[in-house]
């Protein structure tokens, strides 16, 4: 065999059994919690040796990092060059830049299992809110930043306080993933007729067009019960 050839089917292989690792890893993490998971467990789950994890991974805190990475990539990947490329106007860009966790998140289970993982552990173990935070938070809200101030340069957005605090914009997202796992199939959303009411919501508030509230109206506007 071809030196090449060779080389590019031991990497084929190399990536094959990562993959495998991460797959078996997530259900593991998910079934039972980070604190209870055991690399052994993975490893049999993966049906491999425990020896071949840490030939991928040092650790269990950087192996469940690694999974959380590999469930938002196609969320997050490479979003900084997508922002800079984009050909279309800040509004679409937004849009499509909202609308992709929803298919990739809050529509996927496992996704899913991710996040209620981190509810679950996060006060017992505040590193893996620390990874939550780096990997998902801050290059999330540094995308959504510069749209917002994209489209005020290019007179598409009015200038708010939501510069400040972009966590507004995906505030019913998350809604939307604890609904679904609290309520499940009980009482299920239409979370397409969901996501389009949240991008017009979003949408409509920061348009130019849109006039920001006068001060002082906001108490005059309220029900008398919340006066």
């Amino acid at each position: 065999m071809a030196p090449a050839k060779e080389y590019l089917q031991r990497q084929g292989e190399k990536t094959r059994r990562r993959e495998q690792i991460l797959a078996a890893a997530f259900d593991e993490f998910a079934t039972n919690g980070y604190a209870a998971t055991r690399l052994d467990d993975v490893a049999r789950r993966a049906r491999i040796a425990k020896g071949t994890i840490f030939l991928h991974f040092k650790n269990k805190r950087l192996l469940f990092r690694s999974v959380v990475r590999h469930m938002i990539h196609p969320v997050l990947g490479n979003v900084d060059a997508f922002v800079a490329s984009f050909p279309g106007s800040s509004q679409e860009l937004l849009r499509e830049l909202l609308s992709r966790p929803y298919s990739e998140v809050v529509k996927n289970e496992k996704a899913r299992g991710i996040i209620r993982l981190l509810i679950a552990e996060t006060r017992n173990f505040p590193q893996l809110s620390e990874i939550y935070h780096r990997e998902i938070i801050q290059p999330g809200m540094t995308a959504i930043r510069l749209v917002l101030e994209r489209g005020i340069a290019a007179g598409e957005f009015r200038r708010t306080k939501t510069v400040d605090h972009p966590q507004i914009l995906v505030a019913p997202m998350v809604l939307a993933v604890v609904w679904t796992l609290i309520h499940g199939e009980r009482h299920p959303l239409d979370l397409d007729s969901y996501m389009a009411a949240h991008l017009d919501f979003v949408l409509d508030g920061l348009r130019q067009t849109g006039e920001p509230l006068e001060a002082g109206k906001t108490e005059a506007m309220a029900p008398r019960g919340m006066q």
